[in-house]
């Protein structure tokens, strides 16, 4: 026991490595994405006509070397977050503080990066201002009003209703207000409310690790720690983490038994991704406690569907955009994504039918349509399930069937998905790994598909690059690194 004790020591690095390490990697990522993160390109942003950035993405040799320094950030942030394990192995070895230290650190200097592994943040300021002209961005994409494409949304967003809440949209009104259209500006004011997501991510997953029996530091090392989140939550300015922070609360307030706060906190999470619905009749489980009756169950959720029905009506009267997310929901095969399983197989019938002289958009809907029936029974099935034991675990499973049974599936979708399933049970080291491993091949995925490259740079030259560099050093990384290796083995090596 001693001899592994000092083992694990000698290949342990000091927590003040682990956070200077990490910011260090880091600010090479923020470096680097301004060369090619998403740059804004409106006649407002006064980035757009500075020559010091215009260096970095015009010239070829600024564009490969910011292309090698994000990689070897992301490569290093990832190397961080697997050395950290063993000091969230067991109570004591480290405190929540310090764990909150250290993430701080390593996401500190993406405060300051250009967007990097998306560029949704530029969609939500377009339908900011969408709302803030008096037009309903559930009703008309983004394209209804001059201007869009110079704004830097994705041309996906054009035609497409917006697949995010009323609460959200409001705030995007309101700091596109406070912009002046100005979108380094917007930018900066939306990631300070991304940076608040990830710290109410931070508490609420710590609560809620603690009311599951469960280690808060492991939870918030595997969930909020993840370079994935991080990098997508805060460099990516997305709105992800407010939405799983207002689940996670809604959960802890559910086992607080807290019925007004529980729906209150999902209504929330629901006025900023309408998806996380599906969550209530798990809320109303977890109310109920063990082995309740049919009629329990159908008596518990009509009171949380009545409860969030009233903060879902408030909201939609505060806001003045009341349920248009409803029907936004069901309209996402708009935006369908070829390469998600459903949005793929819609593709191929409805162009199939197209060739033989059908309405392509109506075969593609109805195609749609079916699985998300499909998933609708998965969903009930759950929720009807004779063990409800861990009604967090079958709200994870029922996420899972909504999301993967969509025809859009964005990389950061399965953060959801892992954070739901690490809180609701301790995962065995053979899960970690695989967690590992997956997010290493998403960020590898969404590194190379969302670098911004100019047009009179060769864009598949440039990724291909991208995507050679980053999966060689992360095999390195894996293979060759003998701290990593040796963390990789297991808390028993």
């Amino acid at each position: 026991m001693e001899v592994q004790e000092r083992k694990l020591e000698a290949n342990r690095l000091s927590l003040r490595s682990l956070a200077w390490q990490g910011f260090s990697a880091s600010a090479l990522v923020t470096i680097a994405s301004w060369g090619v993160g998403w740059f804004p390109r409106n006649q407002l942003s006064p980035l757009a006509r500075t020559g010091f950035f215009i260096e970095f993405r015009t010239d070829a040799i600024g564009v490969i070397s910011c292309i090698v320094l994000m990689a070897l950030g992301i490569v290093w942030l990832t190397r961080c977050w697997i050395l950290a394990r063993p000091w969230v192995q067991t109570a004591g070895e480290i405190t929540g503080r310090q764990l909150a230290r250290i993430l701080a650190m390593w996401s500190a200097p993406l405060m300051l990066s250009f967007p990097i592994l998306s560029r949704d943040v530029y969609s939500y300021l377009a339908q900011g201002r969408m709302l803030h002209a008096d037009k309903s961005p559930y009703a008309e994409g983004i394209s209804a009003l001059p201007g869009w494409f110079d704004g830097g949304s994705d041309g996906l967003w054009a035609q497409s209703p917006s697949p995010y809440g009323p609460f959200f949209l409001v705030m995007a009104r309101i700091i596109f207000f406070a912009s002046n259209g100005i979108p380094e500006v917007g930018v900066g004011l939306l990631r300070i409310i991304a940076a608040l997501g990830v710290w109410g991510c931070y508490h609420f997953t710590a609560k809620l690790a603690q009311k599951m029996g469960q280690s808060a530091d492991w939870a918030n090392w595997a969930i909020v720690g993840n370079p994935l989140f991080l990098l997508t939550m805060i460099g990516g300015v997305h709105n992800d983490a407010l939405m799983i922070a207002g689940v996670f609360s809604a959960f802890a307030y559910a086992y607080d038994r807290r019925p007004i706060a529980a729906t209150m906190a999902l209504a929330i999470a629901v006025s900023v991704k309408p998806i996380v619905l599906l969550a209530l009749p798990f809320i109303g489980l977890i109310l109920l406690g063990k082995n309740p009756t049919m009629r329990q169950r159908w008596k518990i959720w009509a009171k949380v569907a009545a409860m969030s029905l009233t903060w879902l009506l408030l909201i939609g009267a505060v806001t003045n955009l009341w349920f248009g997310w409803l029907l936004a929901m069901f309209t996402a095969g708009d935006a369908a994504f070829p390469y998600a399983p459903v949005g793929l197989i819609g593709w191929l019938v409805s162009n199939l039918a197209g060739a033989l002289g059908g309405d392509i958009s109506l075969v593609n809907s109805i195609v749609v349509g079916i699985f998300q029936v499909i998933a609708l029974i998965i969903i009930a099935r759950l929720a009807l399930a004779k063990d409800i034991s861990n009604p967090v675990r079958l709200a994870a499973w029922a996420l899972s069937a909504a999301v993967l049974l969509a025809p859009i599936i964005q990389p950061w979708y399965i953060l959801w998905l892992m954070a739901l399933f690490a809180i609701s049970h301790r995962v065995s080291w053979g899960s970690e790994k695989l967690m590992i491993h997956v997010s290493s091949v998403i960020l590898v995925a969404v590194f190379v598909d969302q670098l911004s490259i100019e047009q009179w740079h060769s864009a598949w030259i440039m990724k291909s690059l991208a995507g050679v560099l980053a999966l060689g050093l992360f095999i390195g990384l894996f293979t060759a690194d003998r701290k990593t290796r040796h963390v990789l083995r297991g808390p028993k090596a």
